[in-house]
């Protein structure tokens, strides 16, 4: 099975200045790639591959000192976004902005020239390694690795890896899982998982978002373009981060909470339709993300995974819901 690990980049100056003019240069390749064959498409009504990567090396040298294989993948995700829009997946591919809060690149692993050695990584086109925060073991075989940058600022490697399949012992236990607006879940067996001090970021962001407010009013009254007001980006952007904590808060919740359960249970029996009058700290979005991440770990692990209907008992509390839930499974299994 293929498998990501993500960490934190630490590049120096020189690194960082490389990776954002590799970020250009594949940006630059994809959209001249797009407006090629946006214009053959309009004149002949059928998409011209013929204009690639190697070709507009020729046209633009500074395309050669980028790595190579992130030009090559840039193509095949153009490629990829057209499939997705003429099967009706997608909307018409669009131009990529420099302007965009995340840049991003993927590269190959050819050759063993991508690698980890401790807390440094080595990248392909680049004899030094990066720093980085390896706060866990990958594991298999790295295939490929998608470097990505917050604002040119933050930078992250996600390594894709092809891992064999790890069976976990079986413990032989059931659980009933509900969904619940405070904690997400209510199970029927108890677990130990902290949740996230969500409350505590909220008011944060709003108190971040009322001088927002403030500072775009004194922009206003100074007659200053809020493009150019400073103090005003500049708390923007603190905004901006607040809500990329409670992001990352709720992702690192869900991983934590899908990992516990599936470690832990073999059977696991899930509402599959809860009341979205009820969502308060966590919305059905975050109960479907979690369905999503028990699915595919409950496969991996070869652990059963069950969504029962319980429109019949929504008028039932988390915990009566979570013991409901088991019995139905505990039936359902059996009549089998």
């Amino acid at each position: 099975m293929l498998k990501a690990f993500k960490f934190r980049m630490y590049p120096t100056d020189e690194q960082k200045k490389w990776l954002i003019q590799n970020f250009g240069c594949v940006r630059f390749t994809y959209n001249h790639l797009l407006l090629s064959r946006q214009e053959t498409y309009k004149q002949l009504g059928v998409i011209d591959y013929s204009l690639t990567p190697a070709a507009l090396k020729k046209r633009y040298a500074f395309l050669k000192e980028a790595d190579s294989l992130a030009l090559a993948n840039a193509q095949l995700n153009l490629d990829r976004a057209f499939r997705n829009y003429f099967k009706g997946r997608a909307s018409f591919p669009k131009l990529k902005s420099k302007k965009s809060m995340w840049q991003s690149y993927t590269t190959n692993n050819q050759g063993h020239t991508i690698y980890l050695e401790g807390n440094q990584l080595k990248l392909p086109k680049q004899k030094k390694l990066f720093n980085v925060h390896v706060h866990r073991p990958i594991e298999g075989t790295i295939r490929s690795a998608t470097i990505s940058s917050r604002y040119n600022e933050e930078f992250y490697v996600s390594f894709l890896c092809e891992v064999p399949l790890n069976k976990r012992q079986k413990t032989n236990e059931w659980v009933g899982i509900a969904y619940c607006p405070k904690g997400l879940v209510e199970t029927s067996q108890k677990i130990e998982v902290i949740a996230p001090k969500l409350l505590v970021t909220n008011q944060k962001i709003a108190v971040a978002e009322r001088k927002l407010s403030i500072r775009a009013k004194a922009a206003q009254q100074r007659k200053k373009a809020l493009e150019r007001a400073k103090n005003y980006q500049k708390q923007k952007r603190k905004v901006l981060n607040l809500y990329q904590k409670q992001k990352y808060q709720r992702e690192d919740y869900l991983e934590q909470l899908s990992a516990v359960l599936v470690n832990k249970f073999d059977y696991l029996f899930i509402e599959s339709l809860p009341d979205e009058k009820l969502a308060s700290d966590f919305s059905v979005q975050d109960w479907h993300k979690l369905l999503t991440k028990l699915r595919y770990k409950a496969e991996w692990y070869q652990k059963t995974f069950i969504l029962i209907n319980t429109q019949d008992i929504h008028s039932h509390s988390a915990q009566e819901k979570s013991r409901l839930l088991e019995r139905i499974g505990k039936q359902l299994l059996f009549d089998v």
